[in-house]
């Protein structure tokens, strides 16, 4: 079902719902049903195949109205948040953050609280949501808005979630790691709970600027429209 807004309104609504539903009140019945694994590879299965409705939906819906419109500097912005993008993206792979399924352990760990985890303890999902966000900047179209738009509400949303859950599961530890650090990036860094370690981060850096040069470089080839600044 695509072709139309409507289909993407709907793909999208169903890539929200079942992140957040699941996660909220449902997610406990369904494990004591069916179990952790099986609950966990059913929901990865239905992600996946919503998420791909969602895609094919967006490629085949018309633009629609256009909602806004920037000048090139929109441009010239979305690269300086792409580059962040790319660092915290590439970055959340290379710590062991409590916020990941399977790392609660890791709540009690310095390394979990310096490093990338001292700007964001959720650096995957503000990478998507920076990436969504300097996407909006560019698709003022009624289609990407509500393509990108659910993308980035769904992240954004999911951090608040995850903190809640890890606070649940976790107590007094979570307490502890959620004071060292911060949701909001450089937040716990500009109130001083944090230190930004620089001797832990250049190699990040550098490996996110690669990253990111990488996907400038080959946007134009894979979704057909030049990222550059006019």
């Amino acid at each position: 079902m695509t072709g139309t807004l409507q289909a993407l309104t709907l793909a999208t609504l169903a890539f929200l719902a079942i992140h957040i539903l699941p996660s909220s009140f449902l997610r406990s019945a369904l494990v004591n049903k069916v179990g952790e694994k099986a609950y966990l590879g059913l929901f990865s299965l239905a992600s996946a195949l919503i998420l791909f409705w969602m895609v094919q939906a967006y490629i085949a819906s018309p633009e629609g109205p256009l909602l806004w419109q920037f000048e090139n500097g929109a441009r010239y912005t979305a690269i300086v948040l792409m580059v962040v993008a790319s660092i915290l993206f590439f970055s959340s792979f290379t710590v062991k953050n409590p916020t990941s399924i399977g790392a609660e352990g890791a709540v009690t760990s310095e390394k979990a609280r310096s490093g990338i985890m001292s700007v964001t303890r959720h650096p995957m999902m503000w990478s998507f949501v920076l990436w969504a966000i300097a996407h909006l900047l560019n698709n003022g179209d009624l289609k990407s808005v509500i393509f990108f738009g659910g993308f980035g509400l769904l992240a954004l949303i999911g951090t608040f979630m995850i903190d809640q859950k890890r606070s649940k599961a976790l107590g007094a530890d979570w307490v502890s790691f959620r004071q060292d650090t911060s949701n909001i990036p450089f937040a716990a860094i500009l109130t001083g709970r944090a230190k930004l370690s620089i001797g832990q981060l250049w190699w990040r850096v550098l490996a996110g600027l690669v990253l990111f040069m990488g996907l400038f470089h080959m946007h134009a080839m894979i979704i057909g429209v030049p990222p550059y600044p006019l």
